[in-house]
């Protein structure tokens, strides 16, 4: 899998060297396993910022790429600001208003799948359980139920949608 974005391949590369520096992560004491636990909400954490700077970084430069004026840019950069918690609803209204382009196709074309989505979605939803803790401890703490090897499985999902949007929006 490869980006168009060269910048794009930069961040990828930089969640997998973590991902990598995880799993040679051992768990041989009790304090091991714990920082295990912390490392499976971290790579959910950079996962979800790797998504969200990808989708902003994607739009800011299309907008460059298609003229945008300065003014144009100082407000998308402005309106960026405020993109967070990057679901794919999230990211398809950005990606609508923005560029006119409707993930959706991704979908229709058989280049995104469903299961995809899913999988973003799974990791955006995995991140936010676990940052946002409510005012009792005993509903948030330890109450990540997900591991790495969770998020191999739903990463390549992530990783197939920001492919398409970098692939396939500009031409829209």
């Amino acid at each position: 899998m490869s980006f168009e974005s060269p910048d794009i391949e930069v961040f990828k590369q930089n969640l997998e060297t973590t991902i990598t520096a995880i799993e040679k992560h051992r768990t041989d004491s009790h304090s091991a396993i714990k920082i295990q636990s912390l490392l499976n909400v971290t790579v959910y954490v950079m996962a979800t910022r790797f998504l969200e700077a990808a989708v902003k970084h994607l739009v800011l430069n299309y907008c460059m790429i298609k003229g945008h004026n300065r003014n144009q840019i100082s407000l998308l950069q402005k309106e960026l600001k405020k993109f967070n918690n990057p679901d794919f609803k999230n990211i398809k209204s950005l990606l609508n208003k923005e560029l006119g382009f409707d993930l959706e196709d991704g979908l229709r074309s058989n280049l995104i799948s469903q299961r995809d989505i899913t999988s973003l979605n799974q990791i955006v939803q995995n991140r936010h359980r676990n940052v946002h803790a409510t005012p009792d401890s005993s509903e948030w703490y330890n109450q990540n139920q997900k591991d790495l090897n969770n998020f191999r499985q739903e990463f390549p999902g992530l990783l197939r949608v920001v492919e398409y949007i970098d692939s396939y929006a500009l031409k829209k």
